[in-house]
């Protein structure tokens, strides 16, 4: 029993980061994002950019997601070691497909090794989140959250995917907790992780440098509540802020021959996508946005969708962590560190409401943040339970159990859970924006086994997407609200249409659907219980 004691803590990281990995890492060749098409194409453009030594060319539309297209980078490096010095004659989606054919790789393979990669990004932050909580709350509470957050079906959904979103979230808890470490130990080097976290996720994308404002307010508490500790607060806060400048300006080449370009382009593309609108109409809770501003719905846009996003473990555990500490009046409470999360969750969704563009996976940091705080409520709750302690690991493996399910009933597609609290898959289409994707390598796979398919005229939805898992040429559905008459007729003479979920739920182009509504679709993809591609043959 000592023996266990003395390695509990990395008996437990070996455990978590087997689970972490376990449902983050099959599958990764299934379907294709369309976003994922394009960051694909970014990674290859800093593999040219680096090899020609173009430091300025390596920023990528201000958000500036170079972690992102490091992970790419890596990936495509990985299976075809020379392309920087042997590259596609352009670098776009098409010239990029077709290059990787030519040289014997499915495009899918490859950008299942960049996502592999970002696999292995996200397990190295999770690891060290978990050591940093383990110092923040003890062996039990973070042990539970770090599982809980592990196992959410929303976030495993994200970081297995070559796209920010899901690393972004990470490296901000990761910099919450190492700060709140600091806070509680004094060690400079935990600031300096904190900020090495930060900086990384500003690289990532540009909304985490809210970060800053959250880690100064946590200072400026400390300082407030601990006169004492006032030197220790504002060296914190500047050791976090030159890590965090450090990283950032070492990891992104154009700071160094461009820094203010660099800077000054970051900051107009985000205040450019705050105001920005939505390729086409929306779909929100049951209603068509045609102009893709959601008016008053805007202030419950976030809300709204993470209780769909949650699953019944997380609800519970965010009810069980706000009644805890509105009647938890124990010194030891880890206040700083749950106020950080809390805060900075706050902070991100109020900003991120202000904006005209949203999508549900634009709030994951802060919906990781609810998360990992929903954990340590229930693993305060148990903790407190005055129950006998068999009985406590028995309710702990049940809810871990039906976080698992939550989770591992959807996959490969982790992005089609829905909360079953409010209805689940039968109810999401009524009320939510479906689809990202998912469901689309289905629909390529039946067409590819269709005869003479070769020949034949085939259009679908998100083309981009579509074309890295079929394998032959492939015309676009324009992103419209209508398609002109001389459009509308050139699609209706192809052989195959693909149309997917969301384009019904938006009326995207209204004029095509109309014109398919009497025909009855040869293929559905149907995944988890919601239609997410019909597949039309209109030629005969």
């Amino acid at each position: 029993m000592k023996l266990l004691e003395r390695y509990k803590k990395w008996l437990l990281l070996g455990a978590l980061t087997l689970v972490f990995v376990a449902v983050r890492l099959p599958g990764l060749g299934r379907y294709v994002t369309i976003d994922e098409v394009f960051w694909l194409t970014k990674s290859a453009e800093l593999s040219l950019s680096i090899e020609e030594k173009r430091w300025e060319d390596t920023g990528f539309a201000g958000h500036p997601g170079l972690t992102t297209a490091w992970a790419g980078l890596l990936g495509i490096s990985s299976q075809i070691p020379d392309f920087a010095t042997n590259p596609p004659e352009q670098i776009t989606d098409f010239h990029l497909r077709t290059y990787f054919r030519q040289v014997g790789y499915n495009p899918v393979q490859i950008l299942a090794q960049a996502r592999m990669v970002m696999v292995l990004f996200n397990t190295i932050v999770f690891a060290l989140l978990f050591l940093y909580l383990y110092r923040l709350w003890g062996a039990w509470p973070a042990g539970l959250s770090a599982a809980v957050l592990a196992l959410d079906p929303f976030y495993i959904a994200h970081q297995r995917l070559l796209h920010q979103d899901g690393l972004m979230a990470g490296l901000v808890l990761l910099s919450l907790a190492a700060f709140a470490a600091h806070q509680r130990s004094g060690r400079w080097q935990d600031a300096a992780v904190s900020g090495l976290a930060a900086g990384l996720a500003w690289l990532t994308k540009s909304p985490t440098l809210l970060l800053g404002p959250c880690i100064l307010a946590l200072a400026v508490w400390q300082a407030a509540r601990q006169p004492a500790a006032r030197r220790q607060a504002l060296l914190g806060f500047v050791v976090w802020g030159l890590a965090a400048a450090l990283v950032y300006a070492a990891l992104w080449p154009k700071m160094w021959v461009a820094p203010v370009q660099a800077l000054t382009e970051m900051w107009s593309y985000a205040a450019e996508t705050a105001g920005g609108e939505h390729s086409g109409p929306i779909f929100f809770n049951g209603l068509q946005y045609p102009s893709g501003e959601l008016g008053a719905a805007s202030s419950y846009f976030y809300l709204f969708t993470w209780l769909w996003r949650g699953t019944p473990v997380d609800l519970l555990g965010l009810l069980a962590a706000a009644g805890l500490l509105l009647t938890w009046r124990k010194a030891d409470t880890p206040r700083a560190g749950l106020a950080g999360l809390a805060g900075f969750a706050l902070l991100f969704v109020l900003a991120m409401s202000i904006a005209s563009k949203k999508f549900d996976r634009y709030m994951l940091p802060a919906y990781a943040a609810l998360v990992l705080l929903a954990g340590w409520g229930l693993a305060v709750a148990l903790q407190r339970w005055k129950a006998r302690q068999p009985v406590r690991w028995v309710a702990a493996a049940a809810l871990l159990a039906v976080q698992a399910w939550s989770a591992l009933s959807t996959y490969p597609y982790y992005l089609s859970y829905y909360n079953p609290v409010l209805g689940g898959a039968n109810a999401a289409p009524d009320v939510m924006l479906i689809g990202w994707g998912e469901g689309l390598d289905e629909a390529a796979a039946y067409l590819s086994r269709q005869p003479e398919i070769a020949n034949a005229r085939v259009a679908a939805w998100y083309s981009n997407a579509f074309s890295f898992q079929y394998p032959y040429e492939v015309g676009d559905i324009p992103i419209a609200t209508e398609v002109s008459a001389a459009q509308l007729q050139d699609l209706l003479a192809h052989d195959y249409l693909v149309i997917y979920v969301h384009q019904w739920q938006r009326g995207t182009p209204q004029n095509l659907l109309d014109a398919l509504a009497g025909l009855q679709p040869v293929h559905t993809v149907v995944v988890d219980g919601i239609e997410y591609a019909r597949v039309y043959r209109i030629g005969k």
